[in-house]
C-alpha cells in the first residue's frame, strides 16, 4: 500500500507579501512590459502552486474511523484479472496502515490460492463449482463488484461499433465463421463494408473467470456451443486462435494484431487504444454498447424479478446469473465478481491472531461500502443496496475462536 504524501499548503490568505516600491510610469512600452512581467510572475507562481499541490483535491485515501483500528499487517489476495484495476485502486486507497497486496494471476489461480490457504482472500469472476466447494469447505462468496465483458476487435477504417449477437460470436470463436465479410456478420451490420480478411480469434490462457462469463453467454445463445463446449473457466481445446495471459494480454494482442477479435472486461477495453468495442444484441433485440449504466440496469432488472434471491452464506452461487437480462437497455454479458474468504478464520488459519481476523473483516466491509465509490470511475458497477446488505451479513457471520469479529471500518472514499 502506498503511503499518502504531505500536501503543502499555500500561504494563508492575507499574509503580507514583499512588494517593490511603486513608481509612477510614463505611458508607453514601459507599462506594457510591466504588465507582461506581472503575468509571467503569476504563471510561475501558479505553476509552482500546482506542483506543490496547493490547488489539488484532497487525498483519495480513506481516513481513520472513530473506533480503534487493529494493528497494521499485510493482507494478501490473488485471483481475477478482470477486477485487478479496481483491486489495485482499493489497495492504494485503503487506510489503516495495513498493506493490501494482490496478485492478478487469474480466477482459477485465486481459487487455488485460497483453497490451499496461502492467501487471506481469493478473487474470482466464476463461482465455485461443487467440486471446488467440496475441496475447500467453509469458503463463503462475497460479491465485490460487477462488470461487463465485451467483444473487442481490430478492423481498420470502421466509423461505428460493430454489432454482434451470441450466435455469431460463438461461430466466430468455434471457427464456423472465418472471414470478416461473412454473410451472418454482414447482416448484423447493414451498410458497413467489412473486409475480406481472415478473423484471428484471441482467447484467454489458463483458468479465467472472464472466459467463464463469456462462454456462459455463448452457451445461452448458441445451442451448438452449449452442447459441445458449454461454460468453463478454461477455453475449449482444439479451437482456432491464440491464447494470451490475462485481460491485459488479450487487449494488447488484439490492439497489435490486425483483423483480430477477443473478449475482455470493459475496463481493459476502455483503457486500450487501437481496438473497437462491439455492441451486443440483448434479448429485447437491442444492440447495446456496454456502459456502467447498461450493466447496472441488467443487475437491477434481474434482481427485481419475481422469485429472485441470493444464496445464503456458504451456499452455492454457481447458478447465479445476470446474463441476458431482458430489459431493453440491459447489457447482456453482465456478471458479478467475488471475493472468497473462510467463514471460520481460526479453523482455516491456525497461525491467525485476532488482529489478522479484524484486519480482514475491516477490509471486506470497506470494499463493499466505501470502496464502491471508485467502481464507476473504473467502469465497474457499484454494488446495489441489496447485494451490499447481503455481503455485510455474510462478513458479519465470519468468526474467530467461535466469536464474532470486532469491526472498525475506515471512512472516506473517492472524491
Amino acid at each position: 500500500m502506498s503511503s499518502s504524501g504531505t500536501i503543502t499548503s499555500p500561504p494563508p490568505a492575507g499574509a503580507p507579501m514583499a512588494e517593490a516600491p511603486m513608481q509612477r510610469q510614463k505611458r508607453g512600452r514601459g507599462g506594457l512590459i510591466a504588465v507582461v512581467a506581472i503575468v509571467v510572475i503569476i504563471i510561475i507562481v501558479l505553476g509552482a502552486g500546482y506542483g506543490l499541490g496547493w490547488f489539488k483535491s484532497s487525498t483519495t485515501k480513506s481516513t481513520p474511523s472513530a473506533c480503534t483500528l487493529p494493528s497494521a499487517i499485510t493482507l494478501k489476495g490473488e485471483g481475477s484479472t478482470l477486477v485487478a484495476p479496481l483491486m489495485d485502486q482499493w489497495a492504494t486507497s485503503y487506510w489503516t496502515g495495513s498493506a493490501i497486496t494482490y496478485d492478478s494471476a487469474g480466477s482459477s489461480a485465486g481459487i487455488q490460492a485460497v483453497s490451499t490457504k496461502v492467501v487471506d482472500f481469493g478473487a474470482s469472476d466464476a463461482p465455485l463449482t461443487s467440486a471446488q466447494r467440496t475441496a475447500a469447505p467453509g469458503i463463503v462468496m462475497v460479491p465485490e463488484s460487477a462488470g461487463g465483458v465485451v467483444p473487442i476487435y481490430n478492423v481498420a477504417n470502421l466509423k461505428a461499433a460493430l454489432n454482434f449477437n451470441g450466435t455469431v460470436l460463438a461461430q466466430i470463436f468455434d471457427g464456423t465463421i472465418t472471414n470478416w465479410n461473412n454473410t451472418a456478420l454482414q447482416t448484423l451490420n447493414p451498410g458497413v463494408v467489412l473486409p475480406v480478411q481472415t478473423i484471428l480469434p484471441i482467447y484467454r490462457s489458463g483458468g479465467s473467470g472472464t472466459t467463464f462469463i463469456f462462454t456462459s453467454f455463448l452457451s445461452l445463445d448458441n445451442h451448438y456451443w452449449n452442447t459441445t463446449y458449454n461454460k468453463n473457466t478454461t477455453w475449449p481445446s482444439g479451437l482456432p486462435g491464440t491464447a494470451e495471459s490475462g485481460n491485459g494480454g488479450v487487449a494488447t494482442a488484439v490492439a497489435t494484431t490486425p483483423w483480430a477479435i477477443g473478449y475482455v472486461d470493459l475496463n481493459y477495453a476502455q483503457g486500450t487504444s487501437g481496438i473497437g468495442i462491439g455492441s451486443v444484441e440483448n434479448p429485447s433485440g437491442k444492440f447495446i454498447h456496454a456502459t456502467v449504466a447498461d450493466t447496472a440496469s441488467a443487475l437491477a432488472t434481474i434482481s427485481s424479478a419475481s422469485g429472485f434471491s441470493l444464496p445464503a452464506a456458504g451456499a452455492s452461487w454457481y447458478n447465479v446469473s445476470f446474463l441476458n437480462s431482458p430489459g431493453a437497455t440491459d447489457y447482456p454479458i453482465t456478471s458479478l465478481t467475488y471475493l472468497l474468504v473462510y467463514q471460520n478464520l481460526s479453523a482455516a488459519y491456525p497461525a491467525y491472531a485476532l488482529n489478522n481476523a479484524e484486519n480482514l473483516v475491516d477490509f471486506l466491509h470497506w470494499v463493499i461500502t466505501t470502496g464502491q465509490t471508485w467502481s464507476a470511475l473504473l467502469y465497474y458497477v457499484p454494488l446495489p443496496a441489496f447485494i451490499v446488505n447481503d455481503d455485510n451479513a455474510t462478513v458479519n457471520s465470519m468468526t474467530f475462536n467461535g466469536a464474532a469479529i470486532p469491526v472498525c471500518v475506515p471512512t472516506g472514499g473517492a472524491s
